[in-house]
């Protein structure tokens, strides 16, 4: 049951690593040398902030996240 578990969380922390790295791209990396004095882009009437920069943070957390469980996964469960 602990291995299933960790299987279901595993996946669901790679699907949220790949989503906000996606994120990150798009909204922040793409547009980084836009960015004004206040820290906002204008990019065809969409405002893009600086700080979204915190989306790479929570796709490492989400990453580092889906490592430990396939750490739980191989060990065969047991904490």
């Amino acid at each position: 049951m602990i291995r299933f578990l960790a299987w279901i969380w595993t996946l669901t922390s790679v699907v949220l690593a790949i989503a906000f790295g996606w994120l990150f791209v798009t909204v922040y990396w793409s547009n980084r040398a836009c960015f004004d004095e206040n820290g906002r882009c204008f990019v065809d009437g969409v405002v893009h902030h600086d700080t979204s920069f915190i989306y790479v943070w929570i796709a490492l957390l989400a990453a580092v996240s889906a490592l430990a469980g396939v750490v739980v996964t191989r060990r065969g469960g047991g904490l």
